[in-house]
């Protein structure tokens, strides 16, 4: 895999575990991190090809994280999945530019759609057409 770095940012230890995971099991190398500070920080030197990252952290919360990643020129066009407990999140997250909300709790399916078509679009397409959907 040519893009294979994924950046975990989530402070509850449990999901944090879970997904990395999924992530691995996906095939990809995973990274995390438990705050928004430090998701900033290891976003910089890693330079990812997602971040996978929760909203409500101490430290600096999800959506402040990612206001900054989007202004910053390296990380500016790394997609972000953002994941939050709270429906209200969605419109909050997707203007602050991520590419995709997850609504917790959620699936694994789930989950790896939304790797798959933030990463491989073309991929998760042809996936779903093949069933004819």
């Amino acid at each position: 895999m040519e893009d294979s770095t994924v950046l975990v940012v989530e402070d509850d230890e449990a999901i944090r575990f879970g997904v990395e995971l999924r992530l691995r099991a996906m095939g990809y190398l995973v990274h995390s991190a438990n705050d928004g500070k430090d998701a900033i920080r290891k976003a910089e030197t890693l330079l990812p090809s997602l971040i996978c990252m929760d909203v409500r952290m101490p430290l600096l919360d999800g959506i402040t994280a990612l206001h900054w990643m989007k202004s910053h020129p390296q990380l500016k066009g790394t997609p972000v999945i953002i994941a939050s407990a709270r429906p209200t999140d969605e419109r909050v997250a997707m203007s602050a530019g991520a590419r995709y909300f997850l609504l917790k709790p959620y699936g694994a399916e789930v989950f790896e759609a939304a790797v798959t078509q933030v990463l491989r679009p073309s991929l998760h397409f042809n996936r779903y057409r093949a069933c004819g959907l």
